[in-house]
């Protein structure tokens, strides 16, 4: 059946709506849970809150966006091993910026007017693992499997290999030093600030870059597509109800929260089905959109790291503010009022920047790169050791940042 389905040789090399359609879902209904996590700190109980977090987050959220960055790996016009590193350094670097941005400055100034040691040490969380970390790591190790001539689906298993790894190494990573600790926690589950570790995550890129392989060949996709839906639709439903329904050992993500991290083989392996199946929902809802808002669909998703960055910023701020005036949200209503907001403001500025300041940004950046870089490099190793100077322990995910 696939064979009828596909070519030899890629046909499908046009922009993909629906792989469009589910980053930008992503993407804005990640500001929504940031905002459940980061300022709705009583939430349980709330439905809208239980389902975004428990579900879409759980489920489609930073799977999807890794997903979706394989993809566009496969579908780059130039995605060799040189460009491929030159994006890993620049997303790191990017990733700094923003650990920069939503962590230092806020700190150092609550710190100013406080004298909070918490302040001071929160700063330290410049050095941690997040997505943009994560996708700088993954960019890098795929410029290396390039340089290797491997294919794609040869990196899809590796990546099962190294989720597997991951998964033997959790928490058993334990130095001695909280510094190195939180060097390893960029690639295993430590006990430091361990967001998206490359061994367990990796296979969502990989996925994607195998999955986009096979789509770039498709003769037709509603055919394609309809073909998936049942089985991944089945799948699906089965998944989410063992996950969230019944004790076992074998899919956690649902059940536990604290098992999302630490994603391990049996829940990445059900959830990248799962995605598939969003995916192919999201192929026939583009098909009914207007223009127009597939234009805006497209606009987002070609902005995805640019909204993620922004929305970041702004959610780290708003908390700063919260914290530092004593206000707690408490009800749904104002936290969903504070997200639509932020959107709104997310879209504003990243649409100015992308019309208004890309290119200068960029020929301003590219004359002095190596500057620039070294400066982020500089600023963050000095916030880090001052930081690390207030005395551990350190907040992190495992403490539940000292609160």
């Amino acid at each position: 059946m696939f064979k009828e389905l596909l070519a030899k040789e890629p046909v499908n090399t046009g922009r993909q709506r629906e792989i469009d359609l589910i980053k930008a879902f992503t993407i804005l209904t990640m500001v929504v849970c940031h905002c459940i996590e980061e300022l709705y700190k009583s939430y349980q109980g709330d439905l809208i809150a239980d389902i975004i977090i428990g579900y879409e987050n759980q489920l489609v959220g930073a799977q999807a966006f890794m997903i979706g960055m394989g993809i566009g790996i496969v579908y780059s016009r130039n995605s060799n091993p040189k460009t491929l590193a030159r994006r890993g350094a620049s997303l790191l670097i990017v990733g700094q910026v923003l650990n920069l941005t939503r962590f230092v400055l806020p700190n150092l100034l609550g710190y100013a007017l406080t004298g909070d040691v918490f302040y001071r040490k929160a700063v330290f969380l410049v050095f941690s693992s997040d997505i943009m970390q994560f996708a700088g790591l993954t960019f890098l190790l795929l410029a290396l499997l390039r340089h290797l001539k491997l294919s794609e689906m040869k990196i899809f298993l590796i990546s099962i290999v190294m989720n597997i790894v991951g998964t033997m190494l959790v928490f058993k990573v334990n130095t001695g030093s909280y510094i190195l600790d939180q060097f390893f926690a960029f690639f295993v589950v430590t006990s430091a600030e361990s967001y998206f570790p490359l061994f367990h995550w990796f296979i969502f890129p990989a996925f994607g870059m195998a999955f986009g392989t096979i789509l770039k060949r498709v003769k037709d996709k509603k055919k394609f597509y309809t073909t998936l839906l049942i089985p991944t639709g089945i799948y699906t439903v089965f998944y989410i109800y063992v996950a969230s329904c019944i004790d076992q050992p074998f899919f956690l993500v649902l059940h536990e929260l604290e098992a999302f991290n630490r994603m391990n083989i049996t829940d990445a392996l059900s959830q990248l089905i799962c995605n598939t199946f969003l995916i192919g929902i999201c192929f026939f809802i583009t098909g009914i959109l207007s223009d127009g808002i597939n234009k805006g669909i497209s606009f987002i998703s070609g902005n995805i790291n640019r909204f993620y960055c922004v929305q970041w910023v702004l959610v780290g701020w708003v908390e700063f503010v919260l914290r530092l005036v004593g206000y707690e949200v408490t009800q749904g209503l104002v936290c969903y009022s504070i997200a639509v907001v932020l959107i709104l403001l997310t879209w504003t500025i990243v649409s100015i920047y992308a019309n208004r300041l890309a290119k200068q940004c960029a020929e301003f950046i590219g004359k002095r790169r190596p500057l620039l870089y070294g400066l982020v490099v500089a600023a963050s190793v000095v916030t880090c050791a001052w930081a690390y100077g207030a005395g551990l322990p350190m907040p992190n995910m495992s403490n539940d940042y000292l609160k």
